[in-house]
């Protein structure tokens, strides 16, 4: 079974066996929580969300087109998923701000404006780079950012992005560089709230 083709495994799975899909978990799970874990961070459960990209990909299997390759169609899903999460999160977040009282909001804005949000990490120093990366990341929009992370983190070519996001390469390459533009944009904003300290 270990030296089996993926459409085997694909094959004996919809046949009923369900080793054959126990090793298609052990050859794709680290390129899925690779993924789950570069698009959603660490404020994401990464193991629940990789066992439930399986869970959906094991109830697709019979809609699974065997010409094509199993990874990048495995990625998909897991774009997809990430894609939904941040929504709701996105979704969650303004539905909470919008139940505060509006002595609460500016309470808060006055707090993370002196002593927390992104002016406090950068001036925090060289160290905190990471945390910076991933506050300019989280504030993409959530396609945006699966595009972004498929393609200058983990280092995929923009046809296996595009395989994986559902789209076009053109539509995968056109995402990228919104991302990239984005990105500068925000991170140019972040200088000039650190009062145009370089941070380079």
């Amino acid at each position: 079974m270990l030296d089996s083709p993926d459409a085997t495994l694909i094959s004996d799975t919809l046949a009923g066996d369900e080793g054959a899909f126990a090793e298609l978990v052990r050859r794709y799970q680290g390129a899925v929580w690779g993924t789950v874990h570069r698009i959603l961070g660490n404020s994401y459960d990464c193991e629940d969300a990789v066992q439930e990209v399986f869970l959906r990909a094991f109830t697709s299997l019979r809609r699974f087109d065997p010409r094509y390759p199993f990874g990048p169609w495995i990625l998909r899903i897991a774009a997809n998923y990430c894609i939904d999460q941040l929504r709701r999160k996105k979704s969650r977040k303004m539905q909470l701000w919008s139940e505060l009282r509006e002595g609460e909001q500016e309470h808060l804005l006055k707090d993370l404006s002196h002593d927390g949000g992104l002016s406090a990490v950068i001036n925090a120093g060289v160290q905190d780079y990471e945390k910076i990366a991933r506050m300019l990341l989280d504030g993409l929009r959530p396609k945006l950012k699966a595009a972004f992370v498929l393609r200058e983190v983990d280092g995929r070519e923009y046809n296996e992005v595009a395989m994986a996001l559902g789209t076009s390469e053109l539509t995968a390459r056109v995402r990228v560089s919104r991302a990239r533009a984005e990105l500068q944009k925000r991170y140019k904003r972040c200088l000039a709230g650190a009062g145009g300290r370089e941070l380079l």
